[in-house]
């Protein structure tokens, strides 16, 4: 009886191992991509969203200017959620001056549920000064309009959300979520708003620090980038690579490592990368490197493991598939 519950777990473990590394292989087809994803349409909710949104918009929003240079809503996973905006002084509207202001809810609107009235939001303010404001507002801006429909097998339930909205002259007011990203351009600015709430809790002026405004100019920099003659060159080099090789090396590949690569060189030979998500050279080669180490991890195991995944009907990838892959071919254009 113990020798066929050993054989059970490791049989466990054996797919656990193999799901891990295929969703690990996955994920790094979308690491690419760093920009927001639209809101949700308002008529596709289903009930429980448009009931949150219903709280939030009732208790955060409450005392809040319509007309706003910019605005970020967080809504943790299992935190309270909060607001955090900039709009002009109405009050002192000739002198341009901005006002600042962060209201969060004492405890989680979403675990209130009907007890979400019972909730009390604390508000603080401050004045910001109109260059620290207009240079907020234009990085805003420009990662606002980085905001596109994209491909994403993984669903993510956990984690927090950002919703960055602002206002863009000759467009109007755009606005994209994020889910709890981990780097780029995105996680830089919201760490420069973060910093600015904490001051926005403990005074009454605040300001941009020098180093995040060097952040946020490098983000409109970044973002105003346009790809090169070179750039492009590159492209049309690494497509052949891919017309001339993808046919013949995914017919050699294990089905479920065939789908995997498919993805992975539809991503690199997509010429919004360069055209339009200003990623240049070192960024898109750290990407395929990236995508050809966890091809390799993904195929890796030791005897015991090919083993055992022989005995329950898997397919195991082909040693000279995993030595010579395609990527390979690709990442030679860099030299």
């Amino acid at each position: 009886m113990g020798e066929i519950i050993f054989m059970t777990t490791r049989n466990c473990f054996i797919l656990l191992f193999w799901l891990g590394n295929f969703f690990t292989a996955q994920s790094q087809l979308f690491l690419m991509y760093d920009g927001l994803k639209p809101n949700d349409n308002y008529f596709d909710l289903p009930k429980y969203s448009l009931e949150y949104n219903q709280k939030i918009k009732e208790k955060l929003y409450e005392g809040l200017e319509e007309d706003f240079h910019i605005r970020m809503l967080v809504r943790p996973s299992f935190d309270a959620e909060y607001i955090f905006q900039v709009d002009r002084d109405i009050k002192n509207y000739e002198a341009e001056s901005f006002v600042v202001r962060f209201q969060k809810a004492k405890s989680s609107l979403w675990y209130a549920e009907e007890n979400y009235k019972k909730v009390n939001v604390k508000k603080y303010q401050a004045q910001i000064n109109k260059e620290d404001a207009e240079l907020l507002t234009k990085a805003f801006g420009k990662v606002a309009q980085t905001t596109r429909y994209e491909r994403n097998d993984l669903l993510m339930f956990d984690g927090t959300n950002y919703l960055l909205s602002t206002f863009v002259s000759g467009i109007g007011e755009i606005s994209g979520n994020v889910q709890s990203p981990d780097g780029g351009e995105i996680k830089e600015l919201i760490d420069v708003v973060e910093n600015l709430i904490k001051q926005t809790v403990s005074k009454k002026e605040i300001k941009l620090s020098e180093e995040s405004k060097n952040i946020l100019t490098h983000i409109i920099k970044q973002i105003e980038k346009n790809p090169t003659s070179a750039d492009y060159e590159l492209m049309s080099r690494i497509v052949k690579v891919i017309e001339n090789n993808k046919e013949g090396y995914c017919s050699k590949l294990t089905e479920s490592n065939k789908l995997h690569v498919e993805d992975a060189l539809q991503v690199i030979q997509d010429p919004k990368q360069f055209a339009y998500y200003h990623f240049d050279k070192s960024t898109l080669k750290s990407f395929i490197e990236g995508i050809e180490e966890e091809f390799i991890e993904f195929n890796t195991f030791n005897e015991d493991e090919k083993a055992e995944m022989l005995k329950n009907g898997r397919e195991i990838e082909k040693e000279e598939n995993i030595e010579n892959s395609i990527f390979k071919l690709i990442l030679k254009e860099f030299d």
